[in-house]
């Protein structure tokens, strides 16, 4: 039998709620002017080698985003070690080059971790967060420890975060008497922006040191605030790019067999030996600089974290985090519809309803089958599916997904 499941979600995005500058807050006093930092990036037309060393001469032609204030442990004063963060691009990838100087280089924390892992005391780290789309709403986030460990993610509705998206950047870095340096490479196909012939992002980068608890930001976001993109600094000086109409095909072949003593005489589904073979594709295509397709035929999964086991003694589902790939691209504006401003609920210790659970795509059958014998499979076969996701010049964010099992 065949079924398909279907959702199409359109989300209006007009906008960060903010105050603008000495406007009246809804206690009635005046909000604070803040000063937004900008930094330009500059174009380079040397080949820029990734290795955590910042000897190409290009890079001292770019002025570097400086002035860190500290978040933790005392806000808003100066950062005690100094960073310097420089920006080049040319026509394929933005580079970023990091300087994290430190009076105690021997004290750098630098134990490796696994891609996204926690990095809670492990290392210290620098993240760099773009808002290509400058709407304050939305943007992507990279992260590089003073081990090498990368980490990566989708910033959405302005103050939420998702670590599942792992997009295809790289990252060095290196030490020396002065403290650390990380060097990365970001890919304009892994950027949604809109086309233009001069662009302006919205830029984070935040730095922490760990043996001393030290957390600063370049464009400081205070503790009371619930904003993130929208309190984001400036990246300009972008002439002249565009974003690839890029195509990524990954073709698969698996084969498998089970050999069992626990057949019963007489199964014509099973005689103690099964032989399995499966071939299938996924695709991503770059429709436009804002828009992505993804496809699928015949997926397979078999690269996916499994499952905790869990006992579920209530009447109700299991909610299980989505971790296939094609699932995963786009899925803030499927799980997170309609949630948008301060994320701590009034205190009320709930979290918002989702409208749309991708996890019942390929769940296992839930039919019974009454017989002797009965060949029941583990999960549904998800025979094609295609997604497309992005965001229109106009701030309308829109999401399509098609399965059919």
């Amino acid at each position: 039998m065949r079924r398909k499941a279907l959702a199409v979600l359109l989300l209006a995005a007009c906008g960060a709620a903010s105050w603008p500058a000495g406007a009246q807050t809804p206690g009635g006093s005046a909000a604070p002017a803040r000063t937004t930092p900008r930094i330009t990036a500059v174009r380079t037309t040397a080949g820029i080698a990734i290795d955590g060393r910042l000897d190409e001469a290009d890079w001292s032609r770019a002025l570097p985003a400086k002035d860190f204030l500290q978040k933790d442990p005392d806000e808003g004063k100066p950062a005690t070690e100094p960073t310097e963060v420089r920006f080049l691009y040319d026509d394929d990838a933005l580079y970023v080059g990091a300087r994290m100087f430190d009076s105690e280089p021997s004290k750098i924390t630098k134990r490796l971790t696994r891609r996204d892992g926690d990095t809670d005391g492990i290392a210290d780290w620098i993240i760099v967060g773009i808002d290509a789309h400058h709407d304050k709403l939305t943007g992507s986030k990279f992260s590089v420890t003073a081990a090498g460990s990368l980490g990566d993610g989708v910033l959405f509705n302005d103050s939420s975060d998702d670590d599942t998206w792992n997009g295809v950047w790289d990252a060095a870095v290196s030490t020396d008497d002065q403290g650390w340096i990380a060097e990365l490479r970001i890919p304009f196909s892994q950027l949604r922006f809109s086309k233009g012939d001069r662009q302006v992002w919205g830029l984070h980068v935040v730095r922490m040191v760990q043996r001393k608890q030290e957390e600063t930001w370049w464009s400081l976001v205070p503790k009371n605030e619930s904003r993130l993109v929208s309190l984001a600094g400036e990246l300009d000086g972008l002439d002249g790019i565009q974003s690839r109409r890029h195509l990524e095909l990954l073709p698969y072949v698996t084969a498998r067999s089970e050999i069992s003593g626990t057949a019963e005489p007489g199964d014509p589904f099973n005689d103690g030996r099964t032989a399995a073979a499966s071939i299938g594709l996924d695709a991503k295509w770059g429709v436009a600089s804002n828009m992505t397709l993804d496809a699928t035929v015949n997926p397979d999964f078999g690269q996916v974290e499994v499952d905790p086991a869990v006992v579920n003694l209530t009447v109700f589902e299991t909610f299980f985090e989505e971790k296939r790939p094609f699932f995963i691209e786009g899925s803030q504006a499927f799980d997170n519809f309609g949630r948008n401003g301060a994320s701590g609920y009034l205190g009320f210790n709930r979290t918002n309803p989702s409208l749309f659970y991708s996890r019942r795509i390929g769940r296992t059958p839930q039919g019974a089958a009454a017989g002797d014998y009965v060949d029941r499979p583990s999960s549904t076969t998800i025979i094609g599916a295609a997604k497309l996701t992005g965001k229109t010049r106009r701030g309308w964010t829109v999401n399509f997904i098609d399965a059919a099992t």
